[in-house]
């Protein structure tokens, strides 16, 4: 895994930080500065050094800083002469992101570039942006045309492992129950394992928020598309099934939704819960996952339709079936 030590003026670089975490979890082997009013460009140097040490796992540092010409893009000018990194001026947001996204896809040098071009993709002239914007209706039917074709009907995945790379039929590769849906144990992990390229978010209040929408979209790598539907359309695109080269992960924030999805007609066979937080009446269910009285219910309807339900945080990790756990 590719390092990263984000280095700006100001608070800036923990903002990024924070803001990515917001969206994908905590994230390791990342590291900020700060350049404040009064600090010794010697010692901020020292600091710089030191963070790329503590970040970089043998796979490279990739360092990203704010002002050419400032004190942190001089000092890792400096930096570069002594140690094997890349570096890049200009952080945004964007570029954070699919730092944070594929530094574990892909090596050092291949990173700094999509980072680079996330960079300078991520900057648009909203008030043109405004003139091209396409109505609701247009954008439904634009994701409509994007996601999961017209394709004869397939049935969902039984594992993630079982799914033939030779085969001729797109097909759903998992389904995974996530209170945050996308983040990094999705990102990192499972389109990884799995090899999708596209997601599919059911969630009924996300496919009605726009901005919600247009965050989760932006963040995944240039390489996976993000569809965000309502339950009654998810349902109809498994039932219609998917292109040829389509490999597909399903993501739901509750087990709700799936058994909306099966009692819609789609076919599933398999769901696994990675993420289900302590909240509300949740009580303790397997480790770190909380259930409700009728989340537990729920996970027996889907049961007893002939579903398997286990738990699995990653994907290397073994799979942990509820039936015991609902005794």
């Amino acid at each position: 895994m590719v390092g990263i030590v984000i280095a700006t003026h100001g608070s800036l670089a923990e903002g990024f930080k924070s803001a990515v975490e917001l969206l994908v979890g905590p994230q390791e082997h990342v590291e900020t500065l700060g350049l404040f009013h009064g600090d010794d460009p010697a010692a901020f140097e020292e600091k710089f050094a030191k963070a790329i040490d503590g970040v970089d796992t043998g796979d490279g540092v990739l360092c990203l800083v704010d002002l050419l010409g400032g004190t942190p893009s001089n000092v890792v000018l400096k930096l570069m002469k002594e140690r094997p990194i890349r570096a890049l001026a200009g952080v945004n947001l964007p570029a954070v992101i699919q730092a944070i996204f594929m530094r574990d896809q892909i090596g050092l040098e291949d990173l700094s570039r999509e980072v680079f071009k996330a960079q300078r993709e991520g900057v648009v002239d909203l008030n043109k942006k405004l003139t091209s914007m396409l109505s609701p209706e247009q954008m439904q039917n634009k994701q409509a045309k994007m996601e999961p074709g017209a394709a004869p009907a397939v049935n969902v995945s039984n594992t993630m492992q079982d799914y033939p790379s030779s085969s001729n039929k797109g097909k759903v590769v998992l389904c995974r129950i996530d209170d945050r849906l996308i983040h990094g144990q999705v990102m990192t992990s499972w389109v990884k394992s799995t090899g999708a390229n596209k997601i599919m978010i059911v969630d009924d209040e996300t496919a009605a928020n726009p901005f919600l929408k247009t965050v989760y979209k932006g963040a995944v790598p240039s390489n996976v598309r993000v569809g965000v539907f309502n339950e009654k359309k998810a349902a109809d695109r498994l039932i219609k099934g998917f292109k040829p080269t389509d490999r597909v992960i399903v993501l739901a924030k509750y087990p709700q939704t799936f058994l909306s999805l099966v009692n819609r007609g789609a076919s599933i066979s398999q769901i696994i819960i990675g993420g289900m937080g302590a909240r509300g009446n949740r009580t303790k269910f397997y480790r770190n996952i909380s259930a409700t009285d009728e989340e537990r219910q729920i996970f027996r309807e889907l049961i007893a339709k002939g579903i398997d339900v286990e738990i699995q945080i990653l994907a290397d990790d073994l799979q942990v079936k509820i039936t015991k756990l609902l005794k």
